[in-house]
């Protein structure tokens, strides 16, 4: 088994036929790249899927992913910024998801999607697909019809489609966890469906994470731009050009430095790979008209990012544990955890520097597999990261260099321990969905099976899913805790009125009031003035609400928490399949002695 890759070329080539097809006829030529087989028959991935899946159906994604973690790895040099480029994978992926797989994914589960748009002189945002239209059960499901009439206006998008469809892009996404093996903190998956014909999927825009796009059905354009020159507009978050109010059409684009690097128009199969940050925009203007020819991919965020996983946030985070005033923040930030860390002094920064602190953490310091490395084999990345970061931050403030590498060996510790929790999360999360999609393979579906009971709506993706991700947040919240040494906990009493008067932060579960209802969202960002920014279910956000439009939805707990200096062993459940695995390797080596 084969596959042909399309190696990263010289930023600044610039195509120059409007021709998307044209400039697909001749690869080696045209993009002036060279093409170079690599064997995707790995042992190791195809154990993974008979373990897991008990089929070969995602040996093949494993395999891509095991390639990526690779290539994500030899990127990043022990000290210094990464240096990574887009990829254009031209292979026969056999991940498969149809419109009728969508539709039956829709028809049998809870499941939420939203809508891009955007306005004039605005960036993309997402509004919620379908609406309630009575008070049972049925009336407020998104249904497919829902979906069919979304689809005219815009691309409709399911996030975390992963931790939701048990029986294909769950196993698909940790595979993606499980190969990538501890190279980023966590992997979601979303599903973005358009209609033929569309000049404009999504505008021109960034991401936080670096992201995988596997075509599932039809084909849909692409242009993946180098990242602009962030010094040309510094108060613009480099992460999230694009979105929200920042207006990023592509001649602003280009005029801010951004080059085409890749112009293709993805298949059934094919692969393309965009780092953090740098712009892209799709259409797909050569598709067909039925609904067999809506262009449907998965797009495997790599959060890194997300979860604080990179050296701005370890210098930072440092900085603020030892009470060391932060030179690109401004006094009255510097020490807010939720604060805007990439926009203003970092992006004047020199481009070493810069493209450095907004570098992820390297490989290593995360395992999916615990224990299969020797704790000085640990210690070892701890202290190369350590002497990383600290190099860094005396780079860009000498007043850092009375910080060891000791104090920056306890700050790596607290970030993997971090990073381990939101690791196994999301692993935990996706071994759920897929239990799941058995249980209903061998019990029949619970939509349409008669009576709604409490246990048949507590199976359902809308409330099994929120809260995995109640824990990640709270590992991001112990970690910023830590950062601003104070503990996780309140005041001794807890009031009646909690719900409305509690202190927020960052990862708290709340429903916020948005144009006269209640919508359930996360804490995005808490603001000096007491207004909070908000993200709601469907990944839109509302900035500045004030408290008392917020409701809490978890009971606050009076407890204090001592974050460890160490990563602390997690007992974890093992999965049938993990524990015939084990079985299987124990037999082995009892044969063996």
């Amino acid at each position: 088994m084969k596959l042909l890759l399309l190696l990263p070329f010289a930023a600044g080539f610039h195509f120059h036929s409007n021709s998307p097809a044209a400039q697909t006829l001749n690869p080696s030529k045209q993009l002036h790249a060279s093409f170079t087989d690599l064997d995707l028959d790995n042992p190791h991935s195809a154990k993974w899927s008979e373990d897991f899946t008990q089929s070969d159906t995602f040996t093949k994604t494993h395999s891509i992913f095991t390639k990526m973690r690779e290539y994500l790895t030899t990127s990043q040099p022990k000290r210094g910024a990464r240096k990574i480029d887009p990829l254009h994978l031209k292979t026969l992926c056999d991940l498969k998801f149809t419109t009728k797989d969508l539709e039956h994914a829709v028809s049998t589960d809870f499941l939420d999607a939203g809508q891009g748009t955007s306005k004039m002189n605005q960036g993309w945002k997402m509004r919620p697909v379908g609406e309630i239209r009575g008070s049972s059960f049925d009336d407020a499901r998104l249904t497919f019809s829902d979906v069919r009439a979304s689809i005219q206006k815009g691309t409709v998008i399911f996030n975390s489609a992963g931790a939701h469809i048990g029986n294909t892009v769950a196993p698909a996404t940790l595979a993606a966890v499980d190969a990538l093996d501890g190279c980023v903190g966590g992997v979601c998956c979303n599903i973005y469906v358009t209609r033929g014909g569309a000049p404009t999927s999504a505008p021109p825009h960034t991401d936080k994470q670096d992201v995988v796009v596997i075509q599932t059905q039809g084909k849909k354009h692409w242009r993946v731009f180098s990242p602009p020159d962030p010094s040309l507009k510094p108060d613009a978050d480099p992460f999230a050009r694009g979105k929200g109010a920042d207006d990023f059409p592509l001649h602003v684009l280009k005029t801010q430095g951004g080059e085409l690097l890749l112009d293709v128009v993805l298949e059934e199969g094919d692969v393309l790979y965009i780092p953090a940050r740098f712009p892209h925009t799709t259409d797909t203007v050569d598709s067909g008209p039925t609904e067999e020819d809506w262009s449907i991919h998965m797009t495997f965020g790599l959060d890194n990012h997300v979860w604080d996983l990179d050296f701005i946030n370890l210098r930072r985070f440092g900085l603020m544990r030892a009470q060391i005033e932060d030179a690109l923040l401004p006094s009255e930030t510097a020490s807010d955890v939720t604060a805007n860390h990439c926009s203003g002094k970092i992006n004047e920064l020199a481009p070493d520097l810069r493209e450095w602190l907004y570098s992820p953490l390297p490989g290593g310091l995360l395992e999916v597999y615990r224990g299969e490395r020797s704790e000085a084999d640990i210690d070892r990345e701890v202290t190369a990261v350590a002497e990383s970061v600290m190099q860094l931050s005396n780079s860009i403030d000498p007043a850092c260099g009375e910080l060891g590498v000791d104090f920056w060996k306890e700050a790596v510790r607290q970030f993997q321990v971090s990073g381990q929790k939101v690791l196994d999360g999301h692993r935990d999360m996706y071994l759920a969905a897929m239990e799941e999609s058995e249980r209903r393979a061998k019990t029949g579906e619970i939509i349409g099976s008669g009576t709604m009971t409490q246990d048949k709506i507590d199976r359902l993706s809308l409330f099994r899913v929120p809260k995995f991700f109640e824990t990640f947040n709270a590992a991001k919240t112990e970690l910023r805790n830590w950062a601003a040494a104070t503990p996780s906990a309140s005041p001794t009493t807890i009031p009646d009125d909690w719900e409305t008067s509690w202190p927020l932060q960052v990862g708290d579960q709340v429903e916020a009031d948005l144009g006269g209802a209640f919508f359930p969202g996360t804490i995005e960002n808490v603001h000096a003035n007491g207004l909070y920014d908000v993200t709601f279910f469907d990944g839109d956000k509302e900035m500045g609400v004030a408290r008392s439009s917020i409701m809490l939805k978890n009971k606050p707990q009076v407890q204090l928490i001592e974050a460890p200096s160490k990563p602390v062993a997690v007992e974890k459940k093992l999965t049938k399949k993990e524990l015939k695995r084990l079985e299987k390797e124990n037999k082995k080596k009892a044969s063996l002695s």
